[in-house]
């Protein structure tokens, strides 16, 4: 891309800001020279939309749209917004996890075995790693963490959604590097696990290829000669094409147990301060969490807590109400810890008893069959 096309595509970036009323130097997207100019158009533009508000059109007098067309864009905008404001707090919430998880010794008893397959990586002992496991628990820290203290440059980071083919012109920029693939949907497109693949097939040479009608200003093949560390929060299982990647580099389950992961919390509640919340208050909020989750909880994590936190803040008089509903429980496992019989089961789950009885064998419960 020439400075001409660059030019262009800032004033692009320019008229999109001045049609919400923005100020456009606020956009903090990431530009790629080396792209081709309607490549980058086309990856600033998705980013645009995901944090720009939707632009609602002016309806002219004569104009042949009615009440429901305009109630739908009208519902549409106000989604956008929305979803731009949860996007925000979670990246709020991201950044305060990453500061107070640094401080948890029990998170650090937790890490140490990939810490060690982090540092074996970004010193060149291993190829790679595929680190996987809860959100919300500072894998992405720990990475940045183990690199600091080695005095580690010359990595490099890409995280969220990415196309194959700026995929490759990254993979390209970092062939002689450590890159680091943080919750990229590397599962979710063919082409780039094929190129992850090939990066660490050294049979193959490490030859990765990438072909398009598209002009690139890079080679369509190279040789991969750098090192991977893949964070990903969970992995689909029976996936055949993950087998291969399993198959060459170092793998890392990180699973913590229901106890576990409260004595983060506490751990966190105790030592890590918060402007407005006593000691004493923070300690209540952790207990009032302790006492409405169980094993049927999916989102028990420090983000939970924070969350919590934040309601507690707001509104010291209803936080509990506001903060029940953020708690979500498989309908399954609790209908399995409320202790249902077997009609009850089958009527309202719809599946067999094999189900149950594997939930069941999940949660550790092998007594107290209720028929």
């Amino acid at each position: 891309m020439n400075n001409r096309e660059l030019k262009l595509l800032q004033e692009y970036v320019k008229k999109r800001y001045d049609e919400v009323s923005l100020d456009y130097k606020t956009f903090a997207g990431d530009i790629d020279t080396e792209l081709s100019y309607a490549e980058q158009k086309r990856i600033t533009e998705e980013e645009l939309n995901k944090i720009l508000p939707m632009v609602v059109p002016k309806l002219k007098r004569d104009t042949a749209m009615d009440k429901q067309q305009e109630k739908e864009q009208l519902e549409a905008m106000l989604r956008a917004e929305q979803e731009k404001q949860e996007r925000e707090i979670r990246e709020k919430l991201d950044r305060e996890i990453e500061l107070i998880t640094k401080d948890s010794k029990e998170l650090e008893n937790l890490y140490h075995i990939p810490i060690k397959y982090i540092e074996m990586v970004a010193s060149g002992k291993a190829r790679g790693l595929l680190l996987y496991g809860p959100t919300s628990c500072g894998k992405s820290y720990r990475v940045k963490e183990v690199l600091k203290r080695l005095g580690k440059k010359d990595y490099h980071f890409i995280s969220g959604h990415v196309t194959p083919m700026r995929f490759y012109a990254k993979l390209y920029q970092a062939k002689d590097d450590l890159v680091i693939f943080d919750d990229v949907d590397v599962l979710g497109n063919i082409i780039i696990l094929n190129m992850i693949k090939a990066s660490l097939n050294e049979n193959s040479g490490n030859v990765v290829e990438y072909h398009t009608s598209k002009k690139m200003d890079i080679p369509s093949s190279f040789q991969f000669n750098g090192q991977v560390i893949i964070l990903l929060n969970d992995i689909p299982k029976r996936n055949e094409h993950l087998k291969a990647i399993e198959s060459r580099v170092m793998m890392y389950h990180l699973q913590f147990s229901r106890e576990e992961i409260l004595k983060i919390i506490f751990e966190i509640a105790t030592k890590h301060e918060i402007a407005g919340v006593s000691l004493t208050e923070r300690l209540e909020v952790a207990k009032w969490i302790k006492d409405n989750t169980n094993r049927a909880t999916q989102n028990l994590n420090i983000r939970l807590y924070l969350q919590t936190i934040a309601f507690y803040k707001w509104n010291k008089e209803n936080w509990k109400e506001l903060a029940i509903k953020q708690i979500q429980n498989d309908e399954y496992m609790t209908l399995i810890l409320q202790n249902c019989s077997d009609d009850e089961w089958i009527e309202k789950t719809g599946t067999g008893l094999k189900t149950k009885q594997r939930i069941r064998h999940d949660l550790g419960m092998t007594r107290g069959y209720r028929k």
